[in-house]
């Protein structure tokens, strides 16, 4: 790992978590973010009615939970398939984070003061719900094989937004609530995926120069006994042909094994299926960085950067508006709009930021 990586990781982390105050001091702290996130919450209860059935409103109301049980099984049973366990380890403590960090920030730092807009001057950023749901998500996301990282990082970006806007819809959160919780998610995403990498190269790093200790003993014990297992089937095999290869040819024979191991290992990770040919006869792109294979980011940060400047145009829009901006009228409609564009946003630039990050070595 290149110096340039981490600098460049805390970088984008300083950007995501930026937002977050930027849009604390915006959406709490001014009257004119009060009235926006007012208006949106305000015309978000009208359109329940009038715009969705029955039966998805009673969906919205536990998506939230279902999305977040699902999320942690999945997460758990490729854990234990692909044995991902410090992907596990950093998700499990990237999950606990965020969700620790929500409600520290919004008992214990952030305060809404009285501007006499709102109904209720209570604060609720950010949006605890969202923050349990798109943790998990995330910690899909760290947990996936390569393989299977840009479907993950697709539908994650997708459901973390979804979630989002249900707390919207059904009136618990304003956007800011559910914009800040994801971006807070998307930070901690950065660090687990960070703490992931340097811990392997730290486990490589120790492998290889680890004499005298207790893990070196341990894989050399271990060399050792496929070693002698490999000798006992030669001697047992010479009482047919009556010849025992050479040392150099045992050795090339040796090297031979431990590189179709190698590539047995490499079908696993990619999922290669029967009939199709393998990976390493495809030309596969190879990360210019370490020089493992190199797997597609979904969602890209492009997505993220055009819904963030479409949702800052719309809100430009409602606040210039000639007349009122309340619910019910266009600019209220506009307001609303923009909101959940911005937490579509704030999805889709923790994911892509993340996934991004992510590598794929051959394990």
């Amino acid at each position: 790992m290149r110096a340039r990586s981490v600098v460049g990781t805390l970088v984008v982390l300083a950007l995501l978590w930026g937002l977050v105050l930027v849009i604390a001091h915006g959406g709490l702290q001014t009257v004119t973010g009060q009235a926006l996130d007012e208006v949106a919450l305000a015309q978000a209860k009208a359109d329940r009615t009038g715009y969705f059935p029955g039966f998805a409103l009673v969906v919205s109301q536990y998506l939230p939970e279902v999305v977040a049980v699902v999320a942690g099984l999945v997460a758990l049973v490729w854990a234990v398939r692909y044995r991902r366990w410090t992907a596990a380890l950093c998700a499990t403590g990237a999950v606990l984070a965020a969700n620790v960090t929500t409600q520290f920030l919004k008992h214990g730092v952030l305060d809404k003061p009285d501007l006499g807009i709102q109904q209720i001057a209570s604060n609720s950023f950010p949006s605890g719900h969202t923050t349990a749901a798109a943790s998990l998500l995330m910690a899909l996301l760290l947990v996936a094989p390569a393989h299977r990282r840009a479907k993950t990082g697709r539908w994650g970006a997708f459901l973390a937004a979804v979630v989002g806007m249900t707390t919207v819809l059904n009136g618990w959160h304003r956007p800011t609530d559910a914009a800040a919780a994801l971006l807070v998610v998307g930070g901690w995403g950065l660090l687990a995926a960070l703490a992931e990498r340097l811990i392997g190269l730290a486990r490589a790093r120790s492998g290889r120069g680890a004499r005298g200790t207790a893990a070196g003993n341990i894989q050399r014990l271990r060399e050792d006994r496929s070693r002698r297992r490999r000798q006992r089937s030669w001697r047992e095999d010479r009482g047919d042909s009556a010849f025992v290869p050479p040392a150099h040819e045992r050795q090339a024979q040796e090297q031979q094994a431990r590189q179709w191991q190698e590539r047995e290992r490499a079908a696993s990770s990619y999922g290669a299926v029967n009939g199709q040919p393998e990976p390493w006869q495809q030309g596969v792109r190879r990360d210019v960085e370490d020089g493992s294979p190199w797997f597609p980011a979904r969602p890209r940060v492009a997505t993220a950067v055009m819904l963030l400047v479409l949702s800052a145009v719309l809100l430009a829009a409602a606040v210039w508006w000639p007349y009122p901006t309340v619910a019910g009228t266009l600019a209220g409609r506009i307001t609303l709009l923009a909101g959940y564009l911005g937490i579509a946003a704030a999805a889709a630039l923790g994911w892509a930021a993340v996934a991004a990050r992510l590598r794929s070595p051959l394990r």
